[in-house]
């Protein structure tokens, strides 16, 4: 409990820093009504080795982004020297909008393992969201941030953060992180006002990990 709330104040503190914070709602920190009861399972399992990019193209990206698909980089870490061997499955996209890089577009899945009670690193896991007992994290996060919402019928509960343009949906075993290829120095990207949400939710689609 006190590991618990010494990461919730932490949370706090960083939703703080990035201009996201607001004074945590109790009634909603203890409402468990976002969790998904009619989640009918995975699409995807989460599986030791798994490749984040294996089910989706660069066709795919460039479709939603209306750009031609020779414009869509697509990186997995996880099979490149240049990152560490034990990173989680990751997979990085970059739109090369503009005259330099310094302007591409850049996005990624992340997923997150979650991790057992039986595991070392259990209750640390626990209090940021990614352990077996997820719920209490995701209820805290959620009452601090008032750049937050709840999305419903995605995965056991899905959340989207408009400040830090981040989806985050939740499935047995794991969590999909999906940021959107955005960039804030690109003028002509900015012009578009583009709905990075619905942006993000199509890019999970396109992955195959929701209908």
């Amino acid at each position: 409990m006190k590991l618990l709330l010494n990461l919730s104040l932490f949370a706090l503190l960083m939703s703080s820093c990035l201009g996201d914070k607001k004074v945590a709602n109790v009634a909603e920190m203890n409402d468990t009504s976002f969790v998904n009861t009619n989640f009918k399972g995975n699409l995807i399992n989460y599986a030791k080795g798994m490749s984040a990019c294996k089910h989706i193209s660069a066709s795919a990206i460039a479709k939603l982004y209306d750009v031609s698909a020779d414009k869509v980089h697509m990186e997995d870490p996880t099979t490149s020297d240049r990152y560490k061997k034990d990173m989680e499955p990751m997979c990085l996209f970059y739109i090369k909008d503009g005259e330099n890089d310094f302007q591409w577009l850049k996005g990624s899945l992340n997923v997150q393992r979650e991790v057992g009670k039986e595991e070392m690193a259990y209750d640390v896991a626990k209090a940021v969201g990614h352990g077996e007992e997820w719920e209490e994290a995701w209820a805290l996060n959620k009452s601090i941030s008032k750049s937050s919402e709840w999305v419903s019928g995605m995965g056991l509960a899905s959340v989207w953060n408009d400040k830090k343009s981040e989806l985050k949906i939740k499935f047995k075993g794991y969590t999909l992180y999906v940021y959107p290829l955005k960039n804030g120095f690109n003028k002509a990207e900015i012009a578009k006002n583009r709905d990075y949400k619905k942006v993000a939710i199509a890019i999970a689609k396109a992955a195959g990990y929701i209908n």
